[in-house]
């Protein structure tokens, strides 16, 4: 009964909690129709969008355009600024990034213009914001640390605070927890000052996130707590909802299992039809993998079966890869080896998009840095031809000193000139830096990943799992390789493929214990240096080719020979993967309809490929590539 009674309190609170925006809408309005001066009336209307935003576009947008037009009127340049901000939040409220974005830059430039240093820092932190949303965390950073000295000097504690917490999390994203923890709990301190307690209950949540990820699941517990006693006081259900489940999570660390599916399960009797899918696929799939770990196998079919219905892959990839995990572990737990097989190919070509996404966010991240340092560089290339040109005009006006002013000129020019080179190349030199450090990190990253599936396949008890596992980390180990060649190169834009494919070849006849007297390779590539964009899929599927001709070609063979030769021929690129082995053609290979080959027919339409299978004294593969990029 106890329980109930909270949960209809909280209901109460919370929509009580909704209906907040609207009465602050209705106060505003009233003192708006009572205001008596333009300035006044554009300022209650940038309140009012702002309270508009998330509920209803088109009101927001009504209020934003009227808060412009009265600032223009007033000639205001604060109301100008905030005019053109509160554009930026109504799309910003509406996931239109790309336009915010343009409209906080707007802000900026405004209020640099007119040292108007509330707005700028403003408008720096909003987008900030919007870069953290997209998931471009180095640009998010990168605003947040420009807003940060400016609000100091305007000791507004509100932006502050909110400024440390998204710093924290930030932090937390990648793994720099100490900052996390110190940045966390200065927005903590300025939150309790001001009596902020919807903003404690987004920072609580943070510092648990934190604790949980250094493993000290007593103080994780602690803010978790903090954080459902201030979403309860708010009436904010969401985040209720959200924190039962890391209460869940992290009672089930404790081992204490009564209280973690107590958590859980309140979780899920507040679910609403109209609550976001992630909602219910996270709190369904702690559910059922809490059920797995107590070997309650029927509840955990259950909660996989609910799962489904709420599993958005391209919105919450790494749901969906916990998702297909559990499926695969639950399946081979109940004897059902062939579904089993199906979730772990999905949870392998799931982990695989999710990797690809990681080395896509972080290269774009890296391009977007480069071009804002080419772009500081091209503005001083141009303030110095200015500089130039103002001596010029002064050399020619007092020609008398001529040559004094002519010394000086091509002093100048050259310390600017030196100046610059020096600058581009340290900038160009700090791209590499970067781009080796991503290398190095996706590399480990892919190697953690190997160890894991080696680990798996050691548990199975299924020889075509364990095969089918072994696989998926042979596929891992030849990108981690690639990243590995381009860490330690030179020029990262690309990979020799003479090395990446001779070592590449070795690492798989060591894996399959092949004997080097019996069994050897040739690799021939021109001297061909491929981009990453080429060489991963190309990777890929001569890694499966190679593995093919191991596994089959060289049985009852006494010297047996695999050839791999890269040429270009026209505007296309000729790969051939050939054995002496057993010959297999390419209907054969159809018709065994395996992972490896539909991988294979998926990547060559990525490239633009196309694959000829010949049976004449063993297999010939070849592909003519049309979509590839040469690195000169």
């Amino acid at each position: 009964m106890i329980r109930f009674a909270l949960i209809a309190i909280l209901l109460h609170s919370f929509v009580q909690g909704r209906s907040q925006n609207m009465e602050k809408i209705t106060e505003l309005r009233t003192q708006l129709a009572e205001a008596d001066t333009d300035s006044l009336r554009s300022f209650l209307h940038s309140e009012i969008c702002y309270e508009w935003c998330g509920i209803n576009f088109d009101s927001a947008k009504f209020h934003a355009d009227r808060c412009a037009h009265l600032a223009e009127r007033t000639k205001n340049p604060s109301l100008v600024g905030l005019s053109i901000i509160a554009m930026g939040w109504v799309y910003d409220y509406n996931y239109q990034f790309d336009s915010a974005i343009f409209y906080y830059q707007r802000a900026h430039a405004h209020s640099q213009k007119h040292q108007d240093l509330k707005r700028e820092a403003t408008a720096l932190f909003n987008i900030g914001v919007v870069f953290y949303y997209k998931g471009q965390l180095d640009s998010a950073l990168d605003y947040y640390l420009k807003s940060q000295p400016k609000f100091e000097l305007l000791n507004d504690d509100q932006n502050l605070s909110r400024l440390y917490n998204n710093l924290g999390r930030i932090y937390e994203k990648t793994n720099q927890l100490s900052y996390a923890l110190e940045v966390s709990r200065n927005s903590i301190e300025i939150k309790q000052r001001l009596s902020d307690v919807r903003g404690l209950l987004n920072t609580y949540t943070n510092m648990s996130s934190i604790f949980q990820k250094l493993g000290n699941y007593d103080s994780a517990l602690i803010y978790s707590s903090r954080c459902i006693t201030s979403a309860r006081e708010v009436g904010d259900l969401v985040a209720y909802k959200a924190e039962l489940v890391n209460v869940g999570i992290i009672y089930k660390n404790l081992e204490q299992n009564e209280k973690a599916i107590s958590a859980l399960e309140e979780a899920e009797s507040l679910l609403e039809e109209e609550d976001d899918p992630y909602v219910f696929s996270q709190v369904y799939h702690n559910l059922g993998e809490f059920y797995f770990g107590v070997g309650d196998l029927s509840k955990t079919a259950e909660y996989l079966q609910k799962v489904k219905a709420y599993l958005l892959e391209d919105d919450y990839l790494e749901t969906a890869l916990k998702h297909h995990h559990l499926k695969y572990l639950y399946q081979k737990s109940t004897g059902n080896s062939i579904e089993a097989m199906a979730s772990l190919e999905k949870y392998l070509e799931l982990n695989e998009r999710y990797l690809s996404k990681q080395i896509v966010d972080k290269t774009a991240e890296l391009e977007q840095l480069y071009e804002k340092e080419k772009r500081e560089i091209q503005i001083a290339k141009l303030n110095a031809e200015n500089a130039l040109q103002v001596l010029s005009i002064e050399k020619k006006e007092r020609e008398r000193n001529g040559l004094v002013i002519l010394t000086f000129l091509v002093i100048g020019a050259l310390v600017l000139v030196y100046s610059l080179f020096r600058q581009k190349q340290r900038a160009a030199n700090e791209k590499d830096l970067l781009l080796k450090e991503i290398h190095h990190r996706v590399k480990n990253n892919l190697q953690v990943i190997s160890s894991l599936l080696n680990l798996q396949s050691e548990s199975l008890e299924s020889d075509i799992a364990r095969a089918a596992v072994k696989e998926g980390q042979h596929r891992v180990k030849s990108m981690a390789l690639i990243h590995q060649k381009l860490y330690t190169a030179d020029d990262v834009r690309g990979v020799d493929v003479q090395d990446y494919m001779e070592n590449l070849s070795a690492e798989l006849f060591r894996a399959f214990g092949l004997d080097p007297e019996k069994v050897g390779f040739e690799v021939s590539t021109s001297g061909l240096k491929l981009d990453i964009d080429t060489v991963i899929p190309l990777g890929l599927i001569v890694n499966e080719l190679i593995t093919n001709s191991i596994k089959y070609a060289f049985r009852d063979i006494e010297k047996g020979l695999l050839k791999i030769e890269m040429s270009e021929q026209g505007e296309n690129l000729s790969v051939v993967v050939q054995d002496n082995g057993n010959g297999m053609d390419e209907k054969a290979m159809e018709s065994s309809n395996t992972f490896g080959w539909k991988m294979i027919k998926s990547l060559c339409r990525k490239l633009k490929a196309e694959i000829s299978v010949r049976n004449d004294e063993g297999t010939q593969v070849r592909l003519m590539l049309s979509n590839y990029k040469l690195i000169t």
